[in-house]
C-alpha cells in the first residue's frame, strides 16, 4: 500500500488528537475527526461516510457536553493526564487485541476508567469514591474528550497499518 500525502496529514492530525488529550483546554477531538476525513479523502474503504457522521456526532456530543459542565471541571487539570494516558493505553491495547473499531473503543473506555481510579488513589487525587455522582461527573468531563479522541486516532493507526 502507498502511502499518500492525505494519509501522512491524517496520521499528524491522530498524533495531534493523541497529544492534545492530555491539554484540558484543547479540544482534541476535531483534530481526530479531521485526520478520519483525511482518510476518507485518502480513499480508505473503511471510512465511509457513515463512519464519519458517527464521529462526527461523537465529537459535538463531546464539544458540547464541554461547553454545559462547569468551567471549574473542564479547567481542572488535577488527574488528566492520568486519563488520558489511560484512554491512550487503552485504545492501543484494543487495537492490537482485535483490528475492530468495538475493541479499541472499549479499551479506552476501560483505560480512561481505570487511569481515573488510579488518580483517585494518588495522596493528591480528589478522593472520590467509585459509585459517587461527582466521580461519574469526573470521569465524563475528563474520559469522554480522551476516549473519543483516542479512539479516533487508533483507528487512523489501525487504516495506515
Amino acid at each position: 500500500m502507498t502511502i499518500t500525502t492525505l494519509s501522512i496529514i491524517a496520521i499528524i492530525l491522530a498524533a495531534v488528537s493523541a497529544a492534545g488529550c492530555f491539554i484540558p483546554r484543547f479540544p482534541s477531538v476535531a483534530a481526530g475527526w479531521l485526520a478520519l476525513l483525511c482518510m476518507h479523502f485518502a480513499g480508505q474503504p473503511f471510512c465511509s461516510g457513515k463512519v464519519l457522521l458517527f464521529w462526527g456526532i461523537a465529537s459535538a456530543i463531546v464539544l458540547m457536553t464541554g461547553v454545559l459542565q462547569p468551567k471549574a471541571l473542564t479547567a481542572l487539570r488535577q488527574g488528566h493526564a492520568y486519563v488520558a494516558a489511560g484512554a491512550l493505553v487503552g485504545a492501543l491495547l484494543g487495537l492490537l487485541v482485535r483490528n475492530i473499531t468495538a475493541t479499541i473503543i472499549l479499551g479506552s473506555v476501560i483505560g480512561a476508567f481505570l487511569g481515573c481510579v488510579a488518580y483517585m488513589r494518588t495522596p493528591r487525587g480528589l478522593k472520590l469514591h467509585v459509585a459517587s455522582s461527582e466521580f461519574i461527573q469526573y470521569l465524563c468531563a475528563k474520559g469522554l474528550p480522551a476516549v473519543v479522541s483516542c479512539s479516533m486516532s487508533a483507528i487512523v493507526l489501525a487504516m495506515v497499518l
